[in-house]
């Protein structure tokens, strides 16, 4: 999977996220610090990449249901918890290993990750589907 990280997450995840094979850029790779949310979404749009963020309610108002955009690449939204130099590693091996066993894009998802009894955990926000949907889904 194609990810951009914004400039709020450590470059230092990078490698972590490689290790899952994914290909992944960091905003800085690409702007000088402070770019626009607008400019950082932009350019995750134009290389088809994936979005992961600290400041995802800043990010979440550019994809639907808020918005009218016919297509974007995944949002993830790091939320409720402090990112450190101590906990990034297992943060993003969570979501490494969580985007490579779904083996399929996460194309117009949005996601949040949260920490619960010491596990982060993946927990789809858009589209939502109903317990229903997903038992016949398994």
């Amino acid at each position: 999977m194609r990810i951009l990280l914004d400039e709020n997450i450590t470059q230092k995840s990078i490698p972590v996220l490689e290790k899952y094979g994914h290909d992944v850029i960091h905003v800085l790779h690409r702007f000088y610090a402070g770019e626009s949310d607008e400019d950082v979404f932009r350019l995750a749009l134009e290389e088809q990449r994936a979005l992961i963020t600290l400041n995802g309610k800043d990010f979440v108002i550019l994809i639907p249901p808020r918005a009218e955009l016919e297509l974007h690449y995944g949002l993830i939204w790091l939320r409720g918890f402090q990112v450190t130099n101590k906990t990034y590693e297992c943060i993003m091996d969570a979501i490494g290993l969580y985007l490579k066993n779904k083996g399929e894009s996460i194309v117009n998802t949005y996601f949040v990750v949260k920490k619960r009894e010491g596990v982060y955990e993946m927990i789809q926000r858009f589209p939502r589907f109903s317990h229903r949907a997903a038992s016949l889904e398994q």
